[in-house]
């Protein structure tokens, strides 16, 4: 790697011996310990730096005070004293010049450390495509990973927020919904629901669930065609569907059935001649629509971020809404130690890594599932959480639940019966419901039925 690196990177040595002496002085206290928890270890340049850092940093945990003698033992106990040039090399660190305001120099530590890391991570970059070690696409998504995650460094190290940013940051938020400036959510057309949820909320992980052929990949395509669509002059929302299961021109057939209103049979066996040109303009509003496919069989979650961040930085429109078709289906990182164990802990981890996933992006993540046997027994066979497959983590990290609940085999010598109940059972924030949904199995979609929502406890 060395070969690949310029001859100096972009550190600053005086600034890093400044900060721990100004730290490590009698009196530093809160102010210490604030410019300290903002720091890493690996922050640092010099190897003695880095020792001292360490040893201050488990005297303020364990809130000890802090002087020469305190951290020659911290140093003594980590076998790091002889890094330091032993006790008078310490004395002699210490005594650097101090400064007022060490947060300061803690932000300069911190910015030359990030450049730091952009200098390796292109370096990697060089090394790898002149060696040819992996394909490009691999490299590409290795490398828009890694750049992910230097980017959300400084987000997910904010720690407490006094009240006065919180509010000031919410009432602006808040005030540009009311002035119409901000949408209050993702909508996905369903009136009674939009109003239920006001909206799938940036940052929530919003799971379906229903057994096999009620229509659950119906439902979600509704949605995010709906989402992408204009509405009251506003442009619609960039959505991603990722489907495990189908190819993306099986996905594009049922998007364009339920667009045009044709018959899915019809188009897939080339009989909807009588209507080709209602097709063709329904194709060409679709296209005209903010929405991408994915039809990847074997995917992680990783995987699925490098690729929102790679559309975000090839285009000027990031993916506002993801949905993923579905939870079972989706691989487990080669490196995850529940890839090894059972289902459930796979599972567990697969769901978590979702939920920080809408977290980190800012952004709802629509995740389909499948429901145990366990619904299928019960007088009425009406879905709740605890048929959830693996259901206790993603019970856990979803902010919603719904489930789509329809009665699949008509007894002899009755019509098929196409009503359906969307099921909100959980809703952190909002009331749970029972919505009345009619399905289109032709057009393979769902309308809300004129009925009224009912409450579901």
């Amino acid at each position: 790697m060395a070969d690949w690196l310029p001859e100096r990177l972009p550190e600053d040595i005086d600034a890093e011996r400044s900060f721990l002496a100004t730290c490590c002085a009698p009196g530093a206290g809160f102010v210490a310990s604030e410019a300290v928890f903002a720091l890493a270890e690996e922050d640092f340049v010099h190897p003695a730096h880095r020792a001292v850092f360490r040893a201050l940093r488990t005297l303020i945990e364990a809130q000890v005070e802090v002087n020469s003698l305190t951290l020659k033992d911290a140093l003594d106990q980590d076998d790091s004293l002889n890094k330091v040039g032993g006790y008078p090399g310490l004395v002699e660190l210490l005594a650097g010049e101090d400064v007022e305001r060490p947060q300061v120099l803690a932000d300069l530590i911190r910015r030359k450390a990030k450049l730091r890391r952009l200098v390796h991570l292109g370096a990697q970059l060089v090394r790898q495509a002149a060696e040819e070690d992996e394909p490009p696409e691999v490299l590409v998504d290795q490398t828009a990973q890694s750049l992910f995650h230097l980017a959300q460094g400084d987000a997910k190290a904010k720690g407490l927020l006094p009240i006065q940013s919180v509010a000031d940051d919410a009432m602006e938020r808040l005030h540009d919904r009311l002035e119409g400036r901000l949408s209050p959510g993702v909508r996905v057309g369903f009136q009674r629901f939009d109003e239920l949820t006001q909206g799938f909320q940036p940052g929530n992980l919003i799971v379906l669930a229903a057994r096999p052929g009620v229509g659950k990949t119906a439902l979600a395509l509704n949605w995010i065609l709906r989402a992408a669509q204009e509405r009251d002059g506003r442009p619609g929302q960039c959505g991603a569907f990722f489907s495990l299961e189908m190819s993306h021109e099986e996905v594009f057939l049922r998007l364009l059935a339920a667009q045009s209103q044709t018959n899915m049979k019809d188009l897939q066996s080339g009989r909807a001649t009588g209507r080709l040109d209602h097709v063709m303009r329904s194709r060409d509003e679709l296209v005209q629509m903010p929405l991408f496919i994915c039809d990847q069989a074997s995917i992680t979650v990783p995987q699925i971020q490098n690729m929102i961040v790679k559309q975000g930085s090839q285009s000027n429109r990031r993916v506002e809404f993801v949905i993923i078709d579905y939870l079972q289906l989706l691989s487990s990182p080669e490196n995850s130690r529940g890839a090894k164990q059972n289902e459930a802990i796979r599972i567990g981890e697969i769901s978590r890594g979702l939920k920080l996933m809408a977290k980190d992006f800012g952004i709802p993540v629509v995740v389909l599932s499948q429901l145990n046997r366990e619904v299928e027994h019960r007088q009425g066979g009406r879905p709740q959480l605890s048929d959830l497959r693996d259901s206790g983590a993603i019970e856990q990290d979803a902010d919603m639940v719904a489930f789509i609940h329809r009665k699949l085999l008509p007894s002899a010598n009755e019509e098929p019966d196409n009503s359906a109940e969307l099921i909100v059972a959980k809703h952190r924030n909002g009331p749970t419901a029972i919505i009345q949904l009619h399905f289109q199995g032709e057009y393979a979609m769902y309308r809300e039925m004129v009925r009224e929502t009912s409450s579901y406890a």
